[in-house]
């Protein structure tokens, strides 16, 4: 095989799961077998392990970027990626190289498809023997779904991060916040330091419980100031904050023009798409992947009365409610996800036809978008979220 074919071989591995959710087996065994078979290169990392419902992505990225800026070698492993595989296992601001895929594709195939290993599984192992070969000082692990049978779980890090609990994957994790939570906590490790975003003081006391089940030591980040940074958005201070109360937690003795510098330079240290990007100033077009309640209500709350949404999104039990979180005052584009999991426009339709929304039906995102903005003077706000799957075009 070669490059082109090694991604077209894995494109061809389920995700996690299928658009009924079938696939979706909640074990370990593949992984570890898997990981033994390559002796075990997680065990030779000091890993920084994040979960959460949202706000990973943006956490991992700013720990990476000033880590960066203090002369650590970093690697990240995060996921989705918006436009190419390799954004989700860097080295710095560096994708992984192609030669390496290639060749951990083409000497572990037969091995891969004897554990019947997922697409996430696959690309978690990937990272890991990339990371453990590069020697990297620090790996930055991003949870994928839930915490306690993650695939990512079988990592022995550092320290643990827990960004938030919200309302996503509720088939999988539980019908309330307080059993998400349980799910996301089983990444707290024995001994091991854990880092809480979250505020609610319910899900705070359960945290608390749980690491002191396993003596972990656990702290809570709170916002004592607001940095400049080429991140933006309405979530951002608060991934800050909680990135920086995990660097200090390792006590580094990284200088402050380091940190000052990391967090004004994320996108360009780390390649981070798709979190609340300006694409467009007139009129002003927001790319934003807000792929649960939680997250597209936070970001809706940040916008204008009179502004443009265009969305779709992916077919999952928890998403049924997205819409009548909607403001009537809005105008909104749907079009599909291109996924065999999106939601389908006669979903979309039953669900808003009875809400008094001003909507649309678009056969993809980028015809949405051209609409949304025919429609627009420069004075509007255009906000592009949903799936992230919606993104590789646009970009």
């Amino acid at each position: 095989m070669n490059y082109e074919e090694s991604i077209e071989w894995l494109n061809t591995i389920p995700l996690s799961f299928d658009r009924e959710n079938k696939n979706y087996e909640f074990k370990l065994d593949g992984i570890k077998a898997f990981l033994s078979h390559l002796k075990n290169p997680q065990s030779n990392l000091k890993i920084i392990h994040v979960g959460g419902t949202n706000g990973k992505g943006s956490t991992c990225s700013v720990i990476s970027s000033v880590l960066q800026e203090s002369g650590f070698k970093t690697g990240a492993f995060t996921s989705p990626h918006i436009k190419d595989f390799r954004e989700r296992i860097r080295i710095g601001k560096d994708f992984i190289d192609r030669d390496f895929f290639r060749e951990f594709i083409v000497n572990n195939r037969f091995k891969i498809e004897s554990l019947d290993l997922t697409y996430f599984e696959i690309s978690f192992a990937m990272a890991v023997d990339y990371f453990s070969k590069n020697m990297v000082d620090y790996a930055i692990i991003e949870v994928g779904l839930g915490g306690r049978l993650d695939a990512t779980n079988v990592v022995e890090p550092v320290v643990s991060v827990i960004t938030n609990i919200g309302y996503d994957h509720k088939e999988f994790l539980g019908n309330s916040l307080e059993e998400i939570a349980m799910e996301k906590s089983g990444i707290i490790k024995h001994n091991k330091p854990v880092v809480i975003g979250e505020e609610n003081e319910k899900i705070r006391n359960l945290f608390k419980i749980e690491a002191c089940k396993k003596s972990a030591s656990i702290y809570f980040s709170k916002m004592s100031q607001e940095y400049k940074s080429d991140l933006t958005g309405p979530f951002i201070q608060k991934n800050i904050s909680l990135a920086l109360k995990t660097i200090d937690i390792l006590k580094l003795g990284i200088a402050m023009k380091d940190i000052q510098k990391g967090i004004l330079n994320v996108k360009e240290n780390t390649k981070i798409y798709g979190r609340w990007d300006l694409i467009r100033k007139k009129p002003k077009i927001i790319f934003d992947a807000g792929h649960n309640i939680s997250a597209l209500t936070t970001s809706i709350l940040n916008l204008e009365k009179s502004s443009k949404v265009v969305f779709g999104t992916l077919e999952k039990k928890d998403q049924h409610n997205i819409f009548e979180i909607f403001p009537t005052s809005f105008r909104y584009y749907f079009c599909p996800v291109p996924s065999k999991r999106s939601m389908s426009m006669d979903k979309i339709e039953n669900e808003v036809s009875k809400r008094g929304l001003k909507y649309s039906f678009h056969d993809n995102v980028s015809n949405a978008l051209s609409a949304a903005v025919k429609d627009s003077n420069e004075s509007d706000t255009i906000l592009v979220t949903g799936s992230t799957f919606l993104f590789s075009d646009l970009y």
